[in-house]
């Protein structure tokens, strides 16, 4: 968990910082430039931990269940839950940010890719479904994956 000093900023130093952070990401042009400015600035972890919490957000978007998605990114439900409760209160550029995702083509693919690793573990002991119900449904989706995949 990121460390940060205990002692406040003045409010006018703590201003200008933000100021500044914000204007230099908006500097940022194509997505090479975006990650190399991180991967200059973050350690590896809260790269990891970025890009888990702003994938469940789209998942949670789309309707992925916390289960599905802790077994899938390895994220706390409390985490999760985080992630939900911001996604209740979001600005309307990060919604508009979201919303471009679910509708682009390489998140397509995306989605597609976890839909399959979800196909790939088996339901939990106390699913109320029976095996073979279950199965059945990872077929149809498997088809309407494959299906997609073709019409791209």
């Amino acid at each position: 968990m990121p460390q940060i000093s205990q002692h406040q900023l003045d409010k006018t130093v703590a201003k200008h910082l933000f100021s500044l952070f914000w204007r230099s990401l908006s500097r940022l042009g194509s997505p090479q430039e975006t990650a190399e400015f991180f991967s200059d600035i973050l350690t590896s972890t809260e790269k990891v931990m970025l890009a888990k919490r702003y994938t469940a957000a789209v998942l949670l978007t789309k309707g992925y269940s916390p289960i599905y998605i802790r077994q899938t990114l390895h994220l706390s439900f409390t985490t999760i839950a985080t992630v939900s409760a911001w996604l209740k209160h979001l600005n309307p550029t990060t919604k508009k940010i979201i919303s471009q995702h679910l509708r682009d083509e390489s998140w397509g693919k995306f989605f597609d890719k976890i839909d399959a690793l979800l196909d790939s573990i088996h339901p939990m002991y106390y699913t109320r479904h029976h095996w073979k119900e279950i199965g059945q449904e990872k077929h149809k989706k498997s088809l309407l994956r494959s299906a997609r995949n073709s019409l791209r």
